[in-house]
């Protein structure tokens, strides 16, 4: 007996004709859980938004929401009969409507279809709206109307919250604390929740399943630390662009060789046979700094990311190679200085293709 609360089964998803994304299933398995859809823009995010929320028909496939198919080949529950409410990127927002009166029409639709009501206040301190309440969507800037279309739609406290790129729009120095605020408001109202995003810092922290989707399908579904740590293949490494893959040599159950930087010991995710070519994944918290060692690599560039540096490294074949060190090391290496890198290797988790 299927017990999860939503779930998409071998759907396409099509848009003008065109199918988006193929074949797709993935489930939210209990009342309250956040999902994050990755994948680059014009993939089809917006479109299983679309479809989830009634606004298309599937022709194969079925959707199903609280044990009740909502969408298959002969079933088409009507959207203003699913309880799911969709807050699309683009402004959404009534013109001759002040911000106030924008946000009550979701508490309007909402009037007696909960037992427990949302705090009204606690939505728009959460939000941070209380001081542009009189003002119209024209006077107000784009992350403050994004704010207000996902306030008004939290408060018709749907069955199922669809939201698409929902802090695309607001300032990069707010958007964290937007974030952590968001976060809370899903856990304490118990919504769940559908967000696609481009943004895997923005997916990794709200989600508690990501799914990356590119080439029209669903490449990997799994826990945030799963999609980093354990991707399942080179594209997924691609597309997460958080670490880089090198060539080396399996030398036995539990280390690897490469040219540049030697022997490398740690636990094989996936076993390969002694001897095997293979392409090691190298993130950049796996190498560690080391001024003494005898490793020495060439700083060709380095960013400050506030908590920590990363340092761009190039080692004598060329490869490019980033590595994370805290900006509160004492030695700030410069372009072109030799960065030295700790000895013996040992990465925890050995991921090769």
């Amino acid at each position: 007996m299927n017990n999860n609360f939503f779930e998409v089964k071998n759907v396409d998803f099509v848009a003008g004709g065109k199918t988006k994304v193929r074949n797709m299933s993935f489930a939210i398995e209990n009342e309250g859980d956040v999902i994050c859809l990755l994948g680059p823009s014009g993939i089809g995010k917006t479109t299983i938004l679309r479809t989830i929320a009634g606004l298309q028909k599937i022709k194969n496939g079925s959707i199903e929401l609280k044990g009740k198919i909502i969408s298959s080949s002969d079933v088409n529950v009507e959207p203003e009969d699913r309880n799911i409410s969709l807050a699309f990127q683009e402004n959404s927002l009534f013109p001759h409507y002040t911000v106030e009166k924008n946000i009550l029409l979701g508490l309007e639709k909402n009037k007696g279809k909960k037992e427990k009501q949302i705090d009204l206040k606690e939505i728009l301190d959460l939000l941070d709206l209380s001081n542009i309440l009189k003002q119209y969507p024209h006077q107000i800037s784009a992350g403050e109307a994004q704010r207000t279309s996902l306030a008004r739609t939290l408060l018709t406290q749907p069955d199922l919250l669809l939201l698409d790129e929902p802090l695309s729009n607001v300032d990069q120095s707010f958007k964290e604390e937007i974030q952590i605020r968001l976060k809370k408001i899903l856990k304490t109202l118990k919504i769940s929740t559908i967000i696609v995003t481009h943004d895997s810092y923005e997916a990794f922290y709200l989600g508690s399943k990501c799914g990356i989707i590119f080439d029209q399908e669903l490449r990997q579904f799994d826990d945030p630390y799963k999609l980093y740590h354990l991707p399942n293949s080179i594209e997924v490494v691609n597309f997460l662009n958080r670490g880089v893959l090198i060539p080396a040599e399996v030398t036995s159950p539990k280390s690897l060789e490469n040219k540049d930087l030697g022997t490398i010991t740690g636990n094989f995710i996936k076993p390969f046979p002694i001897g095997s070519n293979v392409q090691l994944l190298v993130q950049p918290e796996d190498l560690h700094h080391d001024d003494q060692s005898n490793l020495k690599l060439e700083v060709v560039d380095r960013k400050f990311r506030g908590t920590n540096f990363i340092y761009t490294l190039k080692t004598p074949s060329n490869r490019l190679i980033p590595v994370f060190v805290h900006s509160h090391h004492i030695h700030q290496h410069e372009v072109s200085e030799k960065f030295g890198i700790k000895r013996p290797i040992h990465i925890d988790h050995i991921v090769c293709f």
